[in-house]
């Protein structure tokens, strides 16, 4: 059951991506956002259920100060495509619904990452991944709005 006190609405702080698997995704001015793909241009991009990655700046910030990592400037360090801040989306269930922008449409298909185990990737508990049901383009500023639950 959802707090009262939840947030239903953040912001994207950045977005990123990157072509090749095993390297840092790169900080973009836009993203395009492709109906039942994902990012284009983005190795994650694909058919499957994580379609898209989010995780929020709250998160980042807790895991660096509970670690004392370095993270690269320019980057997105935990291979997450949309950094978002003022929404805690892990806290929603599968199956919730948010607006990214004007046009962007995602659903929630998977929090954190099942089976899988590293303390300093904070993707594995926290990190949001979505399905693209309406695509568009994304740009840092861009509001988040969730739709339904």
């Amino acid at each position: 059951m959802l707090e009262k006190t939840m947030s239903r609405e953040g912001k994207v702080v950045k977005v990123c991506k990157c072509e090749k698997r095993g390297m840092l995704k790169k900080v973009q001015d836009k993203i395009n956002i492709i109906t039942n793909y994902g990012v284009e241009g983005d190795y994650h991009a694909g058919k499957s259920h994580r379609q898209v990655s989010l995780l929020g700046i709250e998160s980042l910030e807790k895991i660096v100060k509970e670690k004392n990592l370095n993270l690269k400037d320019g980057y997105c360090n935990f291979a997450q495509n949309i950094t978002i801040e003022g929404i805690e989306l892990y806290k929603y269930p599968v199956g919730t619904k948010f607006r990214v922008g004007e046009s962007v449409l995602l659903e929630i298909t998977e929090i954190g990452k099942a089976g899988e185990f590293n303390p300093d990737n904070i993707m594995l508990t926290e990190g949001i991944f979505a399905k693209v049901l309406e695509g568009g383009i994304v740009i840092p500023g861009d509001k988040l709005t969730i739709v339904s639950e």
